[in-house]
């Protein structure tokens, strides 16, 4: 039964885990990770060293070593999972000879009381599927001071299609076993499946079954938030200032950048609207689109973001499986255009859900045109505080 109030936190305090792990057997290969995520975001190493930096939700700490590493004057970190704290505490412990500078904060974002402005701040991971996101995103973003840099990390229904897809996947994997199967037996039955899907990406630095639990099993609570979303909610006080993807051209001449409304924010709304299908399989890179394309393409995947959420709650019904099959056929009829490789995948997904309403056991194991296939997932955005 699904009683959870807050997204994740609640979530991972019921399971006692914290499934956000990364591999950082090799630290120079992992720091060269964030070290390239940073520079996309336009944030170097110099930019860093002796600033004040907040970071919202760090959860293990692995990618907070990062950040640390580069030598901040102050780094407070907050997170309201217990089992973040923990894990976090000995990993800065065993890591650093000295952590004088970081504050470790046991907090919600609503009950966080801070009373000072930060140079930089950050939150990955922790703002898409929020209730209200961008309401969520204000919150963070109001504890940068001026000029400050705000790190946030973005997650559209486009972007995480395919997810989309897996979680309705395991929605059906475990339609057929009694409601009160365990949690741990539950990741046994999705584990030989999905492990074959993440064995294709080369860059896959988190353990298989934290992925499977913030993935598959963990129930969604909120709603997803795209770049445009996260831009138009910060476009008062805020302007963008880096992605990762590096998706942000702007052409003009810089004499031309003056005034209050210096048009950052509306160029970087065109760019993101004419290239929201390149969000779709990270396999490719396609020429930019109409927005209107964009558009449509948003609001078929949200479509059938909405309808995912109602099996996970109703479970399978099959008047909505087939609502699903219909728009993923809209889908597939536009994207082939851009990628026959992408629509295959479509394709064999809606086989297995044809065969599901037919009263068969689809076939999961063998999915060889879709296991490969993955959207790019969440974002990088970063923000500068207007003067």
């Amino acid at each position: 039964m699904n009683d959870f109030k807050k997204p994740f936190i609640d979530f991972y305090n019921r399971h006692n885990i914290i499934p956000v792990a990364q591999d950082i057997s090799d630290i120079e290969v992992h720091f060269q990770r964030r070290s390239a995520m940073y520079r996309h975001c336009g944030i170097p190493p110099v930019l860093v060293k002796g600033r004040h930096v907040l970071e919202i939700g760090p959860g293990t700490g692995h990618n907070a070593l990062y950040t640390n590493f580069l030598g901040p004057a102050e780094y407070v970190l907050v997170d309201a999972a217990q089992q973040s704290i923990r894990k976090l505490e000995n990993l800065f412990d065993s890591f650093f000879e000295d952590i004088s500078n970081c504050e470790i904060i046991e907090s919600t974002l609503e009950d966080l009381e801070l009373d000072r402005k930060f140079d930089i701040v950050l939150c990955e991971g922790a703002i898409p599927f929020q209730k209200n996101p961008c309401g969520f995103l204000g919150t963070v973003a109001d504890f940068a001071g001026p000029s400050g840099i705000v790190l946030v990390t973005c997650a559209d229904s486009v972007s995480y299609f395919s997810e989309i897809l897996r979680r309705i996947m395991g929605c059906l994997l475990l339609a057929r076993i009694p409601s009160d199967t365990g949690f741990s037996d539950k990741l046994e039955i999705l584990r030989p499946v999905f492990s074959g899907h993440l064995e294709n990406l080369k860059g896959m630095s988190r353990p298989v079954d934290d992925w499977i639990c913030d993935n598959i099993l963990q129930p969604f609570l909120g709603i997803p938030m795209s770049i445009a979303d996260a831009v138009q909610a910060l476009a008062d006080n805020f302007y963008v200032y880096g992605s990762s993807p590096h998706i942000f051209t702007d052409w003009r001449w810089y004499k031309d950048i003056h005034g209050r409304d210096q048009g950052f924010n509306e160029i970087a709304l065109e760019v993101f609207w004419s290239n929201v299908h390149n969000l779709m399989d990270y396999r490719h890179v396609f020429e930019p689109c109409s927005s209107d394309i964009g558009k449509r393409l948003m609001q078929l995947c949200s479509r059938i973001f909405d309808l995912s959420i109602q099996i996970q709650n109703s479970g399978p019904e099959i008047s909505c499986l087939e609502t699903i099959q219909e728009n993923l056929g809209k889908i597939r009829a536009i994207f082939s255009q851009f990628s026959p490789e992408t629509g295959s995948a479509m394709e064999e997904f809606e086989n297995r859900i044809d065969s599901f309403i037919s009263g068969r056991d689809p076939d999961f194991s063998d999915m060889p045109a879709f296991a490969p296939w993955f959207g790019r997932g969440q974002q990088y955005l970063s923000f500068i505080r207007k003067d």
